[in-house]
């Protein structure tokens, strides 16, 4: 017998061919709704009933409402939010808020479960810190859509966080340290104050590299930070040999902008234009510019200065920070432990 073909309902689909999960898509007042039914029958019948309340103005219930929402919606949302309250991570949130759309644009936000969330998680092989970054950007978008009204639930809450492992952090040893300098000398050694104001001040990349002129004072040895990550301004005192190096980049200057500003460089606001070539001519392994940062909190450590002092020089805005340095002063905590021995 021939195969019977069914006839095709007007609004009623199967969003995956073959699946046998049926859905129905209908307008009320110019919007489009879609709703997920299950068996065909039960979705002919729905989709008759949405058109009959439509046709005779019956309102949609609250909840249903709600859960025709896509999660583009409120992502999108939550990246103007970022946008109209000037967050200094924008353009990071926007680039994890994409990578989530790709799979959840389209999902109905009240469908979207803790375990959904985690799944998706999991399926990437990103670290533990990398995938709770993520984690807060659906955080975000809950939260705030809640606060609208229009979820009921914030399932981003609900996953569980990822233990991030604090290892030991990478830092520069003398040897290493000589070997670099000898590959900056021979390739451009007119970026070396670069690197000596990074070892000599600890200032993250994006601080260094988008400071002004008008913001180094000479006479009061200190540079000011008017925004860093932490949100707040900071100083920064300068010593010898950080002074000597701006000293050296100003009589070069060839106008008031940047500092590291430089006609030598590419990209004039990113190190990778000479500082990784160099990494390698030195053949130091395992190495980025912000390890430079490293270096220079656990220089201080080392050199015994009180972890207090060391919080204020690196901008943490939390001890616990600092604190994950603290295994580099063994003989700095001998010292204070002999204290309690009794006076012989």
């Amino acid at each position: 017998m021939p195969r019977r073909i069914e006839k095709r309902e007007r609004g009623v689909y199967e969003k995956e061919p073959g699946s046998d999960i049926w859905w129905i898509r209908y307008k009320v007042d110019g919007t489009l709704h879609r709703e997920k039914v299950g068996r065909r029958g039960d979705a002919i019948k729905l989709y008759k009933v949405r058109k009959t309340d439509a046709l005779r103005g019956v309102k949609l219930p609250v909840n249903l409402k709600q859960r025709g929402i896509r999660f583009r919606v409120i992502g999108d949302e939550a990246v103007a939010w970022y946008e109209n309250h000037g967050q200094k991570d924008l353009r990071t949130f926007k680039l994890r808020m994409d990578m989530i759309l790709r799979d959840f644009a389209d999902r109905l936000v009240e469908e979207i479960k803790p375990s959904d969330i985690d799944t998706w998680l999991g399926s990437h092989d990103w670290a533990p810190a990398t995938k709770n970054r993520y984690k807060s950007v659906f955080s975000k978008a809950f939260k705030l859509a809640l606060a609208d009204g229009k979820v009921s639930g914030n399932p981003a809450r609900l996953v569980e966080q990822r233990p991030e492992k604090n290892g030991r952090k990478r830092f520069l040893s003398v040897e290493e340290e000589k070997k670099l300098r000898e590959a900056i000398e021979k390739r451009c050694p007119h970026h070396m104050p670069e690197l000596d104001i990074a070892l000599h001040t600890g200032m993250r990349k994006g601080e260094q590299y988008s400071l002004e002129w008008p913001q180094v004072s000479f006479r009061r040895k200190r540079i000011l930070l008017e925004e860093t990550k932490n949100g707040s301004s900071r100083e920064v005192p300068m010593n010898r040999s950080c002074i000597a190096a701006m000293e050296l980049l100003h009589q070069r200057r060839e106008h008031d902008g940047r500092v590291c500003q430089s006609k030598y460089s590419k990209d004039l606001n990113d190190s990778r234009a000479w500082f990784d070539r160099c990494i390698q001519d030195a053949k130091i392994s395992n190495f980025t510019w912000h390890c430079l940062r490293h270096t220079f909190i656990s220089r201080l450590v080392m050199a015994g200065v009180d972890l207090r002092t060391v919080q204020e020089l690196a901008g943490h805005k939390t001890i616990s920070m600092t604190v994950r340095y603290a295994h580099l002063a063994p003989e700095h905590n001998q010292a204070a432990i002999e204290k309690l021995d009794p006076v012989v």
